[in-house]
């Protein structure tokens, strides 16, 4: 009876210590539903889609306002074109 006894409290405890370790063990489940490996791989990849779009449109908007320099204000000494870029900037 005691062996019985015995081996029913090892069988508990092995059950206790195996869903114990099962705490312990990677998850595998996802941490956030809905979330996966596919889903981090995209958001990356839109992310450095982004940072590629804002850098050329950076560079656009510095050729813009180079172009913006060179045409409104070209290099120049006649006295007609002082008196214009004075309106110019007084707009």
């Amino acid at each position: 009876m005691e062996d019985e006894e015995e081996a029913a409290k090892r069988a508990r405890l092995s059950a206790a210590n195996d869903s114990a370790m099962g705490d312990i063990e990677p998850r595998t489940r996802l941490a956030v539903p809905g979330s996966s490996c596919e889903h981090c791989i995209e958001k990356v990849r839109l992310e450095s889609e982004m940072v590629k779009s804002r850098v050329k449109l950076e560079d656009l908007f510095k050729l813009i306002k180079m172009m913006e320099q060179d045409y409104y204000h070209p290099v120049n000494d006649s006295e007609e074109y002082k008196t214009y870029c004075a309106m110019y900037m007084a707009m």
